[in-house]
C-alpha cells in the first residue's frame, strides 16, 4: 500500500511542473504581440471630399498611400500631407493605377517616393505638381497617362536622384520635360512613344541614354548631347524623325540602331 502511495505521489508531483508549462504557455501566446498589425489597411477621407485613401504605416511614423477610391466623375484631388499626426511620405507600388477620373494630383511637400506604376494608365490626368522634397520616381510611375502636361513642360524637381525605366513611357501629349540638372543616365525607355514631346533639357554632365529611351519620338526637335556622354543605346532615338543629326563627343558608344529611322 504504501509503495502505491509513494508512486501516485511521484506521478502527481511530476504532472505539476507539466501543468505549469502549459499555463505559462498559453499566457505567452495571448500576450504576444501581432507586428503585422501596422501593415493593415487603414482609410482616410479628408473633410469635404469623397475621397478614401487607403494607407499604412511604414518606417515607424511615417505613413504611406496604397490606395485609392473616389468619385467616378473627373475631378482633381490634394493628396493629405498628415494622417493620424505622421507625415504621408511615400506614394506605394499601383496606388492610384488606372484611375481614369483623375484629372490633376497635388501632392504635399512631404512626399519623397512615387513607387512604382503608382499612377500607371491614368489616361485623363493632365498635371502632376513634384515637390521639391521629392527623391524617387518608380518604374513605369507615369506610363500611359496620355493626357499629362499637353502643350507643357514637365519640370521634375532637383532634388530627384532616381527613376526608374518606363516612368513616362506612353505619355504622348507631353511636349517637354526638363530633367534635374544632376541626372546623369536616361533610363531604359524613360520616354518611349511619347509622340509629342519636342524638347528635352538634360544634365551637362550626363554619361548615358538608355536603349529605346526616346523611340518613336516622332516629334523631338531637341536634346542636349553633354561632352560628357559616354553611351547611347540600342534604338535610343528610333524613329525621332525630325531630329537632326547629332554632333557627339568623339568618345560616345552608340548601339545598334540608335537614330535609326524607317523610310
Amino acid at each position: 500500500m504504501k509503495r502505491i502511495f509513494a508512486l501516485l505521489l511521484a506521478l502527481l508531483l511530476l504532472a505539476m511542473p507539466l501543468a505549469a508549462c502549459s499555463k505559462d504557455g498559453e499566457e505567452d501566446e495571448e500576450n504576444e504581440v501581432d507586428l503585422a498589425v501596422t501593415n493593415l489597411d487603414l482609410l482616410y477621407t479628408p473633410e469635404g471630399t469623397t475621397d478614401v485613401y487607403h494607407y499604412v504605416y511604414h518606417s515607424g511614423d511615417e505613413v504611406a498611400i496604397v490606395g485609392y477610391e473616389g468619385a467616378h466623375t473627373a475631378h482633381a484631388i490634394t493628396v493629405p500631407a498628415v494622417i493620424d499626426d505622421r507625415p504621408v511620405t511615400l506614394i506605394q507600388a499601383d496606388a492610384f493605377k488606372s484611375t481614369t477620373s483623375l484629372t490633376a494630383v497635388t501632392l504635399p511637400d512631404s512626399i519623397l517616393e512615387i513607387g512604382a506604376y503608382a499612377f500607371y494608365g491614368c489616361s485623363s490626368l493632365t498635371t502632376v505638381n513634384m515637390p521639391a522634397s521629392l527623391k524617387a520616381i518608380g518604374e513605369g510611375a507615369f506610363a500611359n497617362c496620355t493626357a499629362m502636361y499637353a502643350d507643357a513642360t514637365l519640370s521634375i524637381p532637383d532634388t530627384v536622384t532616381e527613376i526608374g525605366k518606363l516612368a513616362f513611357f506612353g505619355c504622348e501629349s507631353m511636349q517637354g520635360i526638363k530633367l534635374p540638372v544632376s541626372f546623369a543616365e536616361i533610363p531604359t525607355q524613360l520616354f518611349m512613344n511619347c509622340k509629342s514631346l519636342t524638347t528635352v533639357t538634360w544634365s551637362e554632365a550626363g554619361v548615358e541614354i538608355g536603349a529605346f529611351a526616346f523611340m518613336n519620338c516622332e516629334a523631338l526637335t531637341t536634346i542636349s548631347f553633354p561632352a560628357t556622354l559616354k553611351t547611347v543605346g540600342e534604338c535610343a532615338f528610333a524613329n525621332c524623325k525630325v531630329l537632326p543629326t547629332p554632333t557627339l563627343p568623339a568618345e560616345t558608344v552608340c548601339g545598334d540602331n540608335a537614330f535609326y529611322v524607317a523610310n
